[in-house]
């Protein structure tokens, strides 16, 4: 049988009008067609499985009744494009094939028999000229005589299964007379579901140069962690009396690398991924002895922690792209051009190694995960090979804060300064910054081949929101309180959020210094010191500091994930008032200690008016959420509760109408003004009214329907007074102003009436 991607046709001919065409000429038309399409679905789509063909073993009584498969498809290296299907119409011509459909949900395979590929030879089927063991599977509408019932297919658990097309041309019958519709040759394609034993998949496997992957390899996807270095065992397993040294902290680091093999394992992993994809293996074994000399020198022994650290992060950023990482740039055409695995008939997990998956095009592969799959194995043997660590190097160091993350990946991340940077380690750090070819506009402690832009040279002099972490690095083995104050100033003078602590392995008798602490005090007084190469914000960063001879040099590094002096601080805030109208302006904070973090303790979904202006922070009502009102809002320091405290109220909003007024009758002087005042939670507020405009109030609330009345005594129209209402509620005020409320009655003279003998001037009126 030969594979029609075997021989590929690249041209063809057009033909003339009444021309005779040979049949070689108009094959050669079918071919070159046949072919381009068939390239373009295993070249710009791929090949494999792409959905549904899954089996289903179906038991009763313990017994299997049958094996169903569900529709699915699949595009074979050959580029035939696989489905299940079943007669749809019977062909009433003699030389004509029946009709198939393929809509159908799946099939149920009931009976099996023993199949002989003896028409097709499909190469992989034969171990030289032996065909391996295969059974055919049909339906209760497929059967024949020659297949027995599957109930007596035996060794269920060393059965795999096949989706097979049998190609082959059928035979022709010599042309009587004028009968020779049979001239054509029949292409025979038959879709065929096959069984087989383990010795039967493997050696197929053989042959198939696209399935092997990573992700099959065994305990591949299982996390690669360091165990973490707790110093607080130091104090919990020796006690607090115990005096310690860096010698001590140096051999909890030599424990952990030495437990963990200097990292063999995630190297050996690593090795295995790169034979399986074809990169060349990185040498642990140099690396080991890198390490071990670096943990000789009286410095530097976090740092061999931290190499390993990365390269096991790097790994786990490896893992998490495999299962997207089926991409074949050019699939290898012989590797399963006329079948597809389908797959363990009893497996129980969901990454069957004897099942196709689909290899993707790299036009389809969106996420890129094989390129990035690639320059992460590069970086792993760029870091590797990079480390550099000697007591000299660190001495000849300048410090130096680089802003960076603390829960991103290490591609976001800033280079630390353990590492070698030379072009090939650059391009290898961030795949998508090398795919835009800014490779050298990552951060890190060396900036010698990194863009002369500012803001890459001096990174902490620009906007820093989007980093978490401080990377602080060139301290170790410096003078102590030089270190401190270099540290200090550059925290200083760029405004950033973390704290400094020194910790001293000999006790500090009559000490005053706030910034300073007996090493064991304060580790068994703060829980969470780790050493992370900085701090993140918010946090603060401890230096280790011990006497060597005449030099007191700091000799390690920690931090909290809180800012901490020691427990002489003591943090305080304090605002204003204890309540504040939703409107009002916002009002100042006192916090100490004065580079406190001030938050406030409420939902994350919501606002709790917390605001920062220019280093200072200050409460603004305006800000708070409307679910808040009402409601008492606290407040933390660096992460430690506080005492204070504040209310917002929501400002009141009514409305006051004038609903009707009664004009004094006849002798009365009383006028009557009755008020109707609507609005959210009208009735529940105070209410303080000056009806004469002379600035004397009085309180008078409203009724349960919201009705006030009031009656005005000797009024002159003429001057009718201004009423304002403030409308109060926990001290919030709305100041409502009422005018023209007044209509004046006019005087009709009916008529008048004059005394006898009186003038007209001493009428009465009526």
């Amino acid at each position: 049988m030969n594979n029609q991607l075997s021989n590929i046709s690249t041209q063809y001919r057009k033909f003339s009008k009444g021309q005779y065409i040979e049949h070689t000429q108009f094959n050669e038309f079918l071919d070159f067609f046949e072919d381009q399409d068939r390239l373009s679905r295993v070249m710009l789509q791929g090949v494999g499985i792409v959905c549904g063909l899954k089996p289903k073993p179906v038991y009763k009584d313990r017994l299997l009744k049958s094996i169903q498969l569900s529709q699915g498809a699949a595009l074979t290296t050959d580029g035939d494009l696989l489905t299940l299907n079943k007669t749809n119409k019977v062909s009433e011509e003699l030389y004509v094939s029946d009709l198939k459909t393929i809509n159908i949900d799946q099939k149920e395979y009931t009976h099996f028999k023993v199949y002989d590929n003896f028409k097709a030879k499909y190469p992989a089927f034969y171990d030289e000229e032996k065909q391996i063991e295969l059974w055919e599977l049909a339906t209760d509408l497929e059967k024949n005589s020659d297949f027995q019932s599957i109930e007596n297919l035996s060794n269920l658990e060393d059965k795999y299964l096949l989706l097979y097309l049998e190609n082959y041309e059928k035979e022709v019958k010599p042309c009587r007379g004028v009968d020779c519709d049979n001239h054509g040759i029949q292409q025979i394609r038959n879709l065929k579901v096959l069984v087989t034993t383990a010795d039967g998949i493997k050696y197929i496997l053989e042959k198939d140069k696209i399935r092997p992957h990573p992700l099959f390899l065994k305990d591949i996807l299982k996390d690669e962690k360091l165990e973490r270095v707790i110093v607080d065992h130091l104090i919990s397993e020796q006690g607090i009396d115990k005096s310690f040294s860096s010698e001590d902290l140096k051999k909890m680091y030599f424990s952990v690398l030495e437990k963990n093999g200097y990292g063999k394992s995630v190297f050996a992993k690593i090795n295995a991924i790169s034979q399986i994809i074809g990169m060349p293996n990185i040498d642990h074994q140099i690396f080991e002895t890198k390490l071990k000399e670096c943990l000789t020198q009286p410095l530097g022994f976090q740092y061999a922690y931290d190499i390993v650290k990365d390269l096991t992060n790097t790994y786990s950023e490896i893992t998490a792209l495999l299962p997207k990482a089926f991409t074949k740039c050019f699939p290898d055409l012989v590797s399963f051009p006329k079948h597809v695995m389908l797959g363990k008939l009893t497996s129980k997990i969901q990454l069957d190694p004897y099942r196709h998956q689909f290899y993707n095009s790299p036009v389809l592969d969106d996420d890129k995960a094989g390129q990035k799959i690639r320059l992460l194995i590069s970086r792993f043997a760029q870091q590797a090979k990079s480390f550099r660590y000697s007591f000299g190097f660190e001495d000849k160091a300048e410090i130096k804060i680089t802003p960076s993350q603390k829960l991103n990946s290490l591609s976001n991340k800033a280079i630390p300064f353990y590492y070698e940077v030379s072009e090939e380690f650059l391009k290898t750090w961030s795949f998508d910054k090398t795919s835009n070819r800014s490779s050298g506009e990552n951060l890190g402690y060396d900036t010698d081949l990194l863009s002369s832009d500012a803001h890459i040279q001096k990174p902490i002099n620009f906007n820093i929101d989007g980093n978490s972490f401080y990377n602080i690095e060139g301290h170790q083995g410096m003078n102590y309180q030089e270190a401190f104050q270099e540290i200090k100033k550059i925290r200083d003078e760029q405004q950033l959020g973390f704290d400094i602590m020194l910790l001293s392995f000999a006790e500090l008798v009559r000490n005053k210094d706030l910034s300073k602490a007996y090493f064991n005090e304060y580790v068994e007084n703060h829980s969470g010191l780790e050493h992370f190469h900085g701090v993140e914000k918010g946090g603060t960063f401890v230096m280790v500091y011990e006497m060597n001879g005449r030099e007191t040099n700091i000799i390690a590094d920690f931090s909290l994930p809180y800012i901490c002096c020691t427990p002489k601080v003591k943090i305080n805030l304090s605002l204003p008032s204890t309540t504040i109208c939703a409107k009002a302006d916002r009002i100042p904070f006192t916090v100490f200690p004065f580079n406190g973090v001030v938050t406030a303790d409420v939902d994350p979904e919501f606002n709790g008016g917390v605001e920062l202006v220019n280093g200072l922070y200050f409460f603004n009502p305006q800000l708070v959420s409307s679910e808040l009102h009402g409601q008492e809002i606290t407040f933390s320091v660096n992460g430690s509760p506080t005492n204070c405290s504040i209310k917002v109220i929501t400002q009141p909003k009514v409305k006051i109408d004038v609903a009707s007024i009664a004009y004094p009758e006849g002798t009365s002087i009383e006028t009557t003004v009755n008020f109707h005042i609507s609005g959210d939670n009208a009735v529940d507020y105070q209410y303080s009214w000056d009806f004469l405009g002379n600035g004397s109030f009085i309180t008078l609330n409203p009724d349960a329907k919201g009705n006030i009345r009031y009656t005005f005594y000797n009024l002159y129209p003429k001057r009718i007074p201004t009423i304002t209402v403030n409308v109060i509620s926990d001290g919030c005020t709305q100041t409502e102003v009422i005018n023209d409320w007044y209509e004046q009655v006019p005087i009709v003279i009916n008529s008048i009436q004059f005394p006898e003998g009186g003038d007209c001037c001493e009428g009465i009126a009526r």
